[in-house]
């Protein structure tokens, strides 16, 4: 029996749309180099993000981890620049985010049945923005950052912390979300059900999450 919903944030509630190659097209044009591709180099971004996340011995928030994203990279492409100050382009687009049309509808017909959360890669007050912006109908005790857990997915530390703090049993727990690492193979590892939200249908890649839908309507049909 599902007894909690816990609801990754960015690419499952909230649409992250183009912001972030817009944030990085911007960086470019500031320094000089709109030869790069900002896609190209927003891709490579994303690749550091993750690394500097898997390499952390000790926790620091996403704000610091994206200093250290943006000086990596203008190390590689040979950029001169202020990393440390152009990193704020990015970081301004963080709790401006439209939710998903479905999002807060889907929230409001499961919300009473269940114990409904978000579980997030992120720091703590864009993502309250976002959630109270686009009235997504959870509590701010319910919604669970990295940093508040002071943890990252997909550490199993990130899944348990979630389960003891709303004191339901992991084999009770949904995880819903778009990334086939953080939000279906992370919780899996702890015995959480998983739900992949595969919008882009791009498949479940070798994965095994216990259901696949195109968008959160499916979840309606699930629960």
């Amino acid at each position: 029996m599902t007894r909690a919903v816990v609801f990754d944030a960015y690419g499952t509630l909230i649409d992250t749309g183009t912001g972030s190659v817009d944030a990085t097209r911007e960086i470019l044009k500031k320094r000089g180099r709109e030869d790069i591709s900002p896609s190209v180099f927003y891709a490579d971004w994303k690749k550091y993000h993750r690394a500097h996340i898997d390499a952390l011995s000790e926790f620091v928030c996403e704000e610091e981890i994206f200093r250290r994203d943006l000086r990596k990279l203008y190390s590689c492409y040979g950029i001169d620049g202020d990393a440390d100050s152009d990193v704020s382009i990015m970081l301004d687009t963080m709790g401006n985010r439209c939710s998903f049309p479905e999002a807060a509808e889907v929230i409001n017909a499961l919300s009473g049945s269940f114990v409904l959360c978000i579980g997030s890669t992120s720091d703590t007050l864009p993502l309250l923005r976002d959630v109270e912006r686009n009235r997504l109908g959870i509590e701010e005790h319910f919604v669970f950052t990295s940093e508040l857990l002071r943890t990252y997915k997909p550490r199993r530390e990130f899944y348990t912390a979630i389960a003891e703090r709303i004191h339901v049993d992991y084999g009770e727990i949904l995880f819903v979300g778009d990334s086939l690492i953080d939000d279906v193979f992370g919780p899996s590892q702890v015995g959480m059900k998983t739900c992949h939200i595969d919008r882009k249908a791009k498949g479940s890649a070798g994965f095994l999450p216990d259901y696949t839908v195109k968008n959160l309507f499916g979840l309606l049909e699930i629960l």
